[in-house]
């Protein structure tokens, strides 16, 4: 790799980093279209061990940061994650079996999706209080206090699906995830993005053990070290950025960007 595209990638790192720490996600769905692009000839399931590595060190470290401030409710992680994981692994093995048109589809179909969704709802229904499920109460490491009901059924059913749907993308799903945490769970933000970051962690293990087991080395793997580099610069700002903008100013940019991505995917694959 030429030295010039190698300070490049990092460049790419750092802002793809600080936008997806932010909104709670590990950055797949915007890693993965650029490695879908720099290597048109690369199978599925290599962009998806690439982009995967990527999330998992991106959500690993927001995870780790966060769990010192006591953000993270693991009890109501640990009941994702038990859907999750095992759903995450499903919509793994079925990576190796896609046509890259169709995984590409996918791919936008379900960020053009969720961005609509976004424009339409700017703010959510985040930490109800009042509501049926299960009660949860967390004091974080600043000593605030946040009560909130989770509807258990509901979130477990979404979560499995979000699941499948975004490992089989090779996405991670941290921005299905950022949403799922803090309108179906109904967490408040301040520890929905946290909790969302933790679930993807999970997930992002078992993908990457998987890709990693069944041998889907590529090319795309020659990007991770940049992207990694920018995404560990980006990492701490990008927390920063997320205690200090507004979920709905948040939620538009985010969701301009996912449509932005989802039309330039679709224009190079088909």
């Amino acid at each position: 790799m030429e030295p010039l595209t190698f300070v490049a990638l990092i460049g790419v790192g750092i802002a793809v980093g600080v936008y997806a720490t932010a909104v709670g996600a590990g950055g797949g769905f915007l890693f993965a279209p650029v490695l879908l692009t720099r290597h048109v000839e690369s199978s599925p399931a290599e962009v998806a061990l690439a982009s995967m590595c990527l999330v998992l060190a991106s959500s690993g470290l927001a995870t780790v940061r966060l769990a010192r401030e006591k953000r993270i409710d693991y009890r109501a992680v640990g009941m994702a994650a038990a859907i999750a994981v095992p759903a995450g692994l499903i919509g793994a093995t079925g990576t190796a079996e896609l046509p890259r048109e169709v995984f590409a589809l996918g791919f936008t179909v379900l960020l053009a999706g969720l961005g609509a969704y976004l424009i339409w709802r700017p703010t959510g229904n985040a930490g109800a209080v009042g509501q049926r499920g299960w009660r949860r109460m967390i004091r974080d490491g600043r000593g605030e206090r946040y009560l909130y009901w989770i509807p258990v059924r509901r979130s477990l059913g979404v979560i499995g699906l979000t699941s499948v749907l975004t490992s089989l993308a090779g996405i991670g799903g941290g921005l299905f995830f950022a949403t799922i945490t803090i309108r179906v769970m109904r967490m408040p933000a301040w520890l929905g993005v946290p909790a969302s970051h933790a679930i993807v962690s999970s997930i992002a293990v078992v993908v990457v053990i998987y890709h990693v087991a069944t041998q889907h080395f590529g090319d795309p793997l020659n990007d991770v070290p940049p992207l990694l580099i920018g995404a560990m610069i980006a990492n701490p700002i990008g927390l920063r950025v997320a205690s200090r903008i507004r979920e709905s100013v948040l939620s538009r940019l985010l969701a301009f960007g996912m449509l932005i991505v989802a039309v330039r995917v679709a224009f190079e694959a088909f």
